[in-house]
C-alpha cells in the first residue's frame, strides 16, 4: 500500500472506529431514556389498550419498543452503511438497494428476537428462580441452531452461492484438502459484488452444513497461489476446530450473563418502580444488563478470535509453504477493504476480532517452514 492510501485506509477506518462508539454510547442513551422518562410505560399502556393477553401484549409492547430503537438509531445506520461506504467508493448500491437490504435485515432481525423475547418471558412467568438457567439453556441451544442454518437459510436471503468454474483451481483447492485428510465438499463462491468491492472468505456453518465461502471478488482479483493460502486459512479452522471452541465460549460467557442478570435485574427494577423481571416495563432494564456485560466480555471474545485467525495464518503458512503468497494476498485484503495495517492498541483491544494486517504480515515475514 502506497502511503496516500494507507492515509485513505486510515481516515476510513478512524471514522469507522469512531461510529462504534458513538453506536455504543447511542445504544445505551437509548436504553436510558425510555426508562427515565418513563417511555418503557407509554408503550406498554399501549399495548393494554389493544389486547389484555400477556403474550400479546409482549408482543405489541416489543413492537412499539423495537419501532423505538429503530427511528433513534436509523440517522447513525444510514451514515454507517451507506453514506460512509459511497464516501470511500466501497459500496455497490445505490439507495434503492440499500433500503431494500436494510429492510430485510429489521424484519429478519426483529422476527428472531420477538420469539427468543416471548420465550424468555414464558420463561420467567413460569420458572421464578430458575427461569435464567432455562433461558441460558435456550440460548445456547437457539445459537447452535441458528450456526447450523446461517449458511443454508440466512445467507442466502442476501447473497446467492454459485459453484467455482475455475477447474484448475477446483483441483489445488481438492488436492490442499486431501493432503490435510479433510472432506470438503461445500466450497462456494459468494456474489458480494453485489452489495460491495470489499473481498472476504469464511468457515461457516456446523455439521452437515459447513462450508467454505469465497467472494466473487476475491476469486477475481487475486491469483490462484493467494487464493489457495486464503483458503488454507479457512481449513485452517476446520482442523483446529475454531468454530465449536468459539461457540463453547460465548456458551460459557453467556451463563455468566444470564446468571448476572438474575441477581440484579429484582434489585434494579424495583429501584425503578418495577415489580422485577416479570414486569413487561423493566424490559429495558434487562436489556441494558446484558449490554454492559457485553461491553465487559466483548474484548475477552476478540482476544480469543484473534488467537484462533493467527493460528489458522500458520497453518497456512504450513500448509503451502508460501508466504509471498500469503503476504501478497494480505496486502490485497489491506487495499480492497481500506483495513488499517496499524490500529492503535486500544483499539485493536476493543474492536478487533481479527489481528490487523500489519501484524499479520510481520509474522509471515518472519515464518520460516518446519
Amino acid at each position: 500500500m502506497t502511503g496516500e492510501t494507507t492515509n485513505r485506509a486510515k481516515a476510513y477506518q478512524t471514522k469507522r472506529n469512531w461510529l462504534r462508539l458513538y453506536n455504543l454510547l447511542l445504544t445505551l442513551a437509548i436504553l436510558e431514556l425510555v426508562i427515565l422518562f418513563r417511555w418503557t410505560d407509554m408503550f406498554y399502556s399501549w399495548a393494554a389498550v389493544i389486547s389484555s393477553r400477556p403474550y400479546v401484549m409482549l408482543s405489541i409492547y416489543f413492537l412499539f419498543f423495537s419501532i423505538y430503537l429503530l427511528i433513534l438509531s436509523l440517522p447513525l445506520d444510514f451514515y454507517s452503511g451507506f453514506m460512509l461506504e459511497h464516501e470511500y467508493q466501497l459500496s455497490n448500491q445505490n439507495f434503492r438497494g440499500w433500503l431494500a437490504e436494510f429492510i430485510k435485515q429489521i424484519v429478519l432481525s426483529f422476527a428472531m428476537m420477538l420469539a427468543l423475547v416471548i420465550l424468555l418471558y414464558a420463561l420467567i412467568w413460569n420458572f421464578e428462580h430458575w427461569w435464567w438457567l432455562w433461558a441460558w439453556i435456550a440460548y445456547a441451544a437457539f445459537s447452535l441452531i441458528l450456526g447450523k442454518l446461517f449458511p443454508v437459510l440466512i445467507i442466502p436471503l442476501f447473497y446467492q452461492y454459485s459453484p467455482i468454474h475455475d477447474e484448475e483451481l477446483k483441483q489445488r483447492i481438492e488436492n490442499l484438502a486431501r493432503r490435510f485428510g479433510m472432506e470438503v465438499k461445500n466450497i462456494s463462491s459468494l456474489n458480494l459484488s453485489k452489495t460491495t468491492k470489499k473481498a472476504n472468505a469464511a468457515f461457516t456453518g456446523f455439521g452437515k452444513t459447513k462450508r467454505v465461502i469465497l467472494a466473487d471478488t476475491l476469486l477475481k482479483s487475486f491469483s490462484h497461489d493467494e487464493i489457495e493460502t486464503v483458503l488454507a486459512h479457512e481449513l485452517g479452522h476446520f482442523k483446529h476446530r475454531d468454530i465449536w471452541k468459539q461457540f463453547f465460549l460465548g456458551v460459557v460467557i453467556s451463563f455468566i450473563g444470564f446468571w448476572i442478570c438474575f441477581v440484579t435485574i429484582d434489585t434494579i427494577s424495583r429501584f425503578f418502580g418495577y415489580a422485577g423481571a416479570g414486569d413487561i416495563r423493566a424490559f429495558p432494564l434487562v436489556c441494558s444488563i446484558f449490554f454492559l456485560f457485553g461491553l465487559v466480555t466483548g474484548p475477552l471474545a476478540n482476544g480469543f478470535s484473534r488467537h484462533v485467525e493467527f493460528r489458522a495464518d500458520r497453518f497456512a503458512l504450513e500448509a503451502n509453504k508460501n508466504k509471498n503468497a500469503f503476504i501478497s494476498a494480505m496486502q490485497k485484503l489491506s487495499l480492497m477493504n481500506l483495513a488499517d495495517p496499524e490500529p492503535h492498541p486500544v483499539i485493536e483491544f476493543l474492536f478487533y476480532d481479527h489481528p490487523p494486517i500489519g501484524k499479520r504480515i510481520r509474522v509471515a515475514e518472519r515464518w520460516e517452514p518446519q
